[in-house]
Formats: C-alpha cells, sequence, structure tokens
C-alpha cells in the first residue's frame, strides 16, 4: 500500500479521509516539517504555503518563482498579455473607472477574501492600497474550473467543473457559494489552458478559474494548490501524480 501524506486543511482533510481508496492508499495529514517526508510516496500540499515545505518529498511541484507569479494576479495578468494571450484576460482598469459593473482585486488572496464587485456609481469601492487592482467584471452565472496536473510536458490528469453561481456577478469565495457544481467539459478552453503552461514552462498541479463571454475564454485566476474540488477524486489525481513520478 502507498502513502500519501497530505498537508493540513481544516475542510479538505476529512473529505479527502472519506473519499480516497483505502485499499490502494494510506492517507496522513502533517505539517510536513513535522515528519520524515522521505517515508512516503507522494507529498500534497492543499495550501499555496505549503507548496516550499513539499520540496523535500515525491511531489512534481512549480518552481517558486511560478508560484509567485500565479500568486499576484495582476502580475499574472501581465505576463499573459505579454507573452500573447491578451485576448483572455479581462480589461484591466484605472484607479478610478467609469466602466461598471468592475471587480476591485488584491493582489493576492484567495477564496474570493479581498475582492468586490462594483456594479454602479455610489457603491464604495473602498481602497487606495498599492495592492489593489481593478478589473473589467465578466458577468454570467456559469464560472468553470479546470484542474491541470503537467508534468515533462505533458498533460497527466484532468478533470473541469461548471459552478452555478445562481447570479451573473458573483464573486465565488466565501460569501457567494455555488447553487451546484457539476462535472463539465473543458472543450475549447483546453488548448489555451495547456499552451498557458507550456509559455510558463509549468510543471505540477493548477487549476484554471474562467468564464465564457459570447463565445471568448475569460480567465479569472491561475491557481497553484490542490483545490476543494479535486476532493471527490483524489483516488484518481493521487494515482495519475504517481504514474507520472
Amino acid at each position: 500500500m502507498q502513502r500519501i501524506l497530505f498537508g493540513n486543511h481544516s475542510t479538505q482533510m476529512p473529505a479527502i479521509a472519506r473519499h480516497i481508496d483505502h485499499h490502494r492508499y494510506e492517507a496522513s495529514f502533517a505539517p510536513f516539517d513535522a515528519v520524515d517526508l522521505s517515508r512516503f510516496d507522494l507529498v500534497v500540499p492543499l495550501r499555496v504555503g505549503q507548496i516550499e515545505g513539499a520540496r523535500g518529498g515525491r511531489a512534481v511541484l512549480p518552481t517558486a518563482d511560478l508560484v509567485a507569479l500565479c500568486d499576484d494576479k495582476l502580475a499574472l495578468n501581465l505576463w499573459l498579455i505579454d507573452h500573447g494571450f491578451g485576448d483572455t484576460v479581462p480589461t484591466l482598469l484605472g484607479a478610478r473607472p467609469t466602466d461598471y459593473p468592475y471587480i476591485r482585486k488584491t493582489r493576492r488572496g484567495d477564496f474570493g477574501f479581498g475582492c468586490a464587485m462594483i456594479r454602479g456609481p455610489g457603491e464604495n469601492d473602498g481602497s487606495d492600497h498599492p495592492d489593489v487592482f481593478r478589473q473589467r467584471a465578466v458577468a454570467g452565472a456559469d464560472e468553470y474550473v479546470l484542474h491541470l496536473l503537467r508534468v515533462g510536458g505533458t498533460i497527466r490528469f484532468q478533470v473541469a467543473y461548471r459552478y452555478d453561481m445562481g447570479q451573473p456577478l458573483g464573486v465565488r469565495g466565501a460569501v457567494d457559494r455555488p447553487a451546484s457544481i457539476t462535472p463539465a467539459d473543458p472543450g475549447p478552453a483546453l488548448g489555451p489552458c495547456t499552451a498557458i503552461l507550456e509559455a510558463l514552462g509549468y510543471d505540477g498541479n493548477c487549476c484554471f478559474n474562467y468564464k465564457w463571454e459570447e463565445g471568448a475564454l475569460r480567465i479569472l485566476e491561475l491557481n497553484r494548490r490542490f483545490g476543494g474540488s479535486l476532493v471527490g477524486v483524489v483516488t484518481e489525481y493521487v494515482t495519475a501524480h504517481l504514474a507520472a513520478l
């Protein structure tokens, strides 16, 4: 039986323990600096902050530079524009936008923290902090996630989901929760997303968040972590990651 060490995550740990195939894998959960990583066949960080600590174990992980780039939402948008993927980026706006609706974002953070949807004049934009930027909002109740594991230039695992947000301008995360989550076919999103990983030289696990706008792909974020919607297919993910090693 192969031994898998996952990082700590209060909600994902019990779900992983419930879904993983215990006939094939022995799952453990612990801070990476508290155990001997060499005892495990695979180490899986569940938070971005755990990636560096996982480097002493068996895992395919993005480089520290790529983690830092993707962690900075504005820097990633600018990289995409500079490298020929600008048509996937919702328009970046100045400090005092007059086009509505738009979303105010912090450069770093997840689960919707630091984000606010500004729907029209008179709404409180709230911040002049240098780590805040603004971007045209992409309307639509359907938001998609595409999880990819890329190793040595090859996609070794993929799964996509559709989130029905129940409203056209929701900010998925702590405040706005999806009305439903269903498996999805990434279809034409797969090509641009894999091309972006190729241009980045990205190996490891990642998750694209995106919407469709009149048939055009609009990328909202590129996350480097495991992602909660992988929990239900954790056995398949672990199997693919081990095979890639």
